[in-house]
């Protein structure tokens, strides 16, 4: 068993007190914060895997009264990558421009000017892996394509939800495909 790090999306919390206490109840490994526009719980859940954790911090979470409404994604910076990867900063800037390594690194997910760049941490780490390059923390990057799968996930039941019935198993058979 190992112990997974992750943080979920809530929708609005009332009573943050209360909504702490229910949750606390359920489980001791979860740290909500959040208002009546929404909020996180932040959890260090011990499971066989990482999908397990958060599928399992979900179940909790929404027996306990919060909307989870999708799994945060790991964003890193280049220096960020650099730091997990044990490399330069210029190094993974090269990556990232194809100057050096394989070539097709992964586009930001965030890109507001020529200054700030975010990039999925998954999506890198996936990339990484298959390159064979930097030393990459085998949990974090476990964690990171759970997060990323279960999001989906979350936000395609979200669209299901809201999509008028004769949409929906439409929707629900391109899912299930």
């Amino acid at each position: 068993m190992m112990i997974y790090w992750f943080e979920l999306e809530v929708g609005a919390v009332g009573d943050l007190e209360e909504a702490a206490e229910r949750l606390y109840s359920r489980c001791g490994d979860a740290q909500l914060s959040g208002d009546e526009h929404g909020g996180t719980v932040a959890f260090s859940r011990e499971a066989r895997n990482a999908t397990e954790a958060i599928l399992s911090a979900i179940d909790d979470s929404e027996r306990s009264g919060l909307a989870v409404t999708g799994v945060m994604e790991d964003l890193v910076t280049v220096d960020d990558i650099a730091e997990k990867t044990g490399r330069s900063a210029p190094a993974v800037g090269h990556w990232t421009t194809g100057e050096r390594g394989p070539g097709a690194f992964p586009d930001p997910v965030v890109h507001r000017g020529s200054r700030v760049k975010l990039y999925s941490w998954a999506q890198v780490s996936r990339w990484l892996a298959d390159a064979g390059l930097g030393r990459v923390d085998s949990v974090a990057a476990e964690v990171a394509g759970a997060a990323a799968d279960v999001d989906a996930l979350l936000r395609a039941r979200q669209v299901l939800r809201d999509a008028p019935s004769g949409r929906r198993e439409v929707l629900v058979k391109l899912v299930a495909a």
